[in-house]
This record gives structure tokens, sequence and C-alpha cells, in this order.
């Protein structure tokens, strides 16, 4: 089956690593794949036309996917396959409701760098996003070493890392579970050689709010911390995908998300197709 698919994509494309620009060549393995680009140095690779038709984009890119492990559900209703676009009728409503919660990809804000699933217990090890459409303005990809984030704190700050290293609570927001909605898990996991980056400020938040536990000054001060070296442009790739591109991001080591963008007046809304991939 994997040779079947690799049959059906161009044997060579673009790739983008960290602003270095390379060939990759489809009759390589997918663990080498693995292996030489995404669970080491840059752990990540973009990939230029990955499909130039936009009727086969989504196939394409689900049929791909599958060569690199299990899709993954994303939500209560099990779609495995999520399109990230903003839902322009509950943001309307949410102007006038502010109880109204939406999750990330169902608005148009940009910042909120975070990492995916970090309300399961074992978050995606992969993350593959195919472009649909763009925004006219806006929704650039921003792409954060964490690993890079992590040896600065533990050089310059050791205090701050051991307070990101304690558990917090999250919310565990878009699913439904027997036992309970929230969990403590840990921002930075560093053990055994496993390294895990597990962030979405609004879900501790909103954890701890559930809890009825409040976060102390200490806590406060190294999210902020953390928020300013997110943003940090030296820890930082930023790449505007276009319609036809996917990313491939190792979930475990880097953290992401886009700047802000208008909504397109006419024609479809900015849309990436998202695969959490185990």
């Amino acid at each position: 089956m994997k040779k079947d698919i690799l049959k059906q994509l161009k044997n060579n494309f673009i790739i983008y690593t960290e602003n270095n620009k390379k060939t990759l060549n489809l009759k390589n393995s997918i663990k080498n794949i693995k292996k030489l680009y995404l669970n080491k140095k840059n752990f990540f690779i973009i990939i230029k036309k990955f499909e130039k038709d936009p009727n086969k984009i989504i196939s394409k890119t689900i049929k791909f996917s599958k060569l690199f492990g299990k899709p993954l559900s994303q939500n209560k209703h099990g779609q495995k396959f999520v399109l990230v676009k903003p839902n322009t009728k509950l943001l309307k409503k949410k102007l006038k409701n502010k109880n109204i919660k939406l999750r990330y990809h169902q608005t148009n804000i940009g910042g909120a760098i975070h990492s995916d699933g970090p309300q399961l217990y074992s978050p995606p090890k992969y993350v593959i996003m195919a472009c649909l459409n763009q925004a006219k303005q806006g929704g650039d990809s921003i792409i954060v070493s964490t690993n890079k984030i992590y040896r600065y704190l533990k050089k310059n700050n050791k205090k701050i890392l051991n307070v990101l290293k304690d558990r917090f609570y999250f919310e565990r927001r878009g699913f439904r579970f027997s036992n309970n909605n929230i969990f403590k898990k840990a921002i930075f996991e560093n053990s055994y050689n496993n390294f895990r980056f597990r962030y979405l400020r609004e879900y501790i938040e909103a954890g701890h709010n559930i809890k009825k536990s409040a976060l102390s000054p200490k806590i406060i001060n190294a999210m902020n911390t953390l928020d300013e070296l997110l943003n940090k442009k030296k820890f930082q790739t930023k790449y505007r995908l276009n319609e036809g591109d996917i990313i491939i991001l190792n979930n475990d080591y880097l953290a992401h998300g886009r700047s802000g963008f208008k909504l397109n007046n006419k024609g479809p809304q900015r849309s990436l197709l998202r695969i959490w991939i185990r």
C-alpha cells in the first residue's frame, strides 16, 4: 500500500527546513524522512506545491499522512481530518456572548503559540497541515523550536524552567471524557531522552478556573516568560503557506501558531486540513 501511494506522488518536490531549500526524493522511505527531517535538527518540513489540483489536495494529503502513523481523533465527534478555518457564525455570536468557548482553530486570531492536543494524555507525535485556501491578508505560519527554548532556560533561567516542569491543570476542551474534563501535566517534560512540550495557555487558565486553583504570581511570571520566548524571532521560523503546500512538524519538539488574518469578504475563508498522527 505504501509503495502504491508513493507512486501516485511526484518522485521529487521542494521542501523547506528553517529557510534551507532542498529537494526531497520520495523514493526514500518514510522511515528515512522521519529520521533525516522530522526527528532531529529542525523537526519540520514544508512541501511546496504538494498538489496543484484543489480537488485532490484533501484525499492526497490523507493518503500521505497514513504513511507516517495512525491518525488520531481531534474532538468529541471522533473526527480525524479537521478543517482549520474560522467559524464565522460562532465568532459573531461571541461578540454578544463572551461565554461562548471557541477552540483556537475556529478563530482568526494570531499569536497563542501552542502545541496541538495538549488536552490529551498522549498528544500527536506529528501534525500535518495542508493549505486549501489562504487569507488575502495575514495568516502566516509560525514555527517555534521549544527544544531551543528549553536549552536556553536551562542555561540562563533554571528557576523558570523548574516551574514549567511542574504539573498544571489543563482543560480537556473539545473532548468528552467520562471521568472529568481536567488533568495535570507538565509544560516541559524531558526524561529518559523523551522530550515533550505541551502548552496552550488558555487551556491551563481554564483548567485552574475549573479546579478553583488560583495561579500563583510565580506561575504567571513563568508563563509570561515562556510566552515572551515563544514570540522571539530567534526561536521562530515564519512561512506563508500557499494553496497546495503542506507542512509536517514534530509536535513534541515544536510549537506553532500564525499571524492574525482578516476574514475574506468574498470566497472561502483561510482553511487548512489538519491531521494528528501518532
